[in-house]
C-alpha cells in the first residue's frame, strides 16, 4: 500500500486504498498461468516491476499481545517461519479474519515497511521469508525480498 494512501485511511477512514504490487502480482499470476511455466522470458519484465514496487509499499501483519508477528512454520518440527503480510486494508481485513481463527491470542494489525522485514531477517535466522496475501494471491518472497 502507498504510505499515502494509509495516511488517507487513518485521517478520512477511507477503505480503498490502491497497490501496484498487487496489481503487478495479480499481472505476474495470470501471465504465469497463460504461459505455463515461470522462467518464460515474457515474465522478466513483471518480474522487475514486482522487485520495484516492494520497496515502495508499505505493508500489515498480525502480530501478538506482547507485538510479535504471526508466525507460519515451515514444517511442524522446524523453527524455520514465514511471516503473512497484506498489500492493502482490504486484504489485511480478509486474511486476518482467516488467520486469526487459527490462533486462540488476540491479534492487532501492525504496519510494516520492507526495512521492518529486513530487520527481522538480520535478527532471526529462522525467520525464511513472507506469504504477500496468503488467501488471495498467496505470492512467496524470501527473506532478501526475491521470488
Amino acid at each position: 500500500m502507498d504510505p499515502k494512501d494509509y495516511e488517507d485511511y487513518q485521517k478520512n477512514n477511507v477503505k480503498a486504498s490502491k497497490s501496484q504490487l498487487k496489481e503487478y502480482i495479480q499481472i505476474y499470476a495470470d501471465m504465469a498461468k497463460k504461459l505455463k511455466s515461470e522462467d518464460a522470458i515474457e515474465l522478466e519484465a513483471v518480474k522487475t516491476n514486482i522487485r520495484k514496487a516492494y520497496p515502495n509499499e508499505i505493508y500489515f501483519t498480525l502480530v501478538d499481545e506482547i507485538g510479535n508477528p504471526v508466525k507460519l512454520t515451515l514444517t511442524e518440527s522446524s523453527k524455520e517461519y514465514i511471516i503473512p503480510i497484506f498489500t492493502d486494508i482490504r486484504e489485511y481485513a480478509m486474511g486476518s479474519a482467516k488467520i486469526s481463527k487459527l490462533f486462540l491470542d488476540s491479534l492487532e494489525m501492525k504496519v510494516l515497511t520492507p526495512g521492518d522485514i529486513s530487520k527481522i531477517a538480520e535478527d532471526d535466522e529462522y525467520f525464511q521469508g513472507f506469504v504477500i496475501n496468503p488467501h488471495s494471491q498467496n505470492f512467496n518472497m524470501n527473506r532478501n525480498g526475491e521470488f
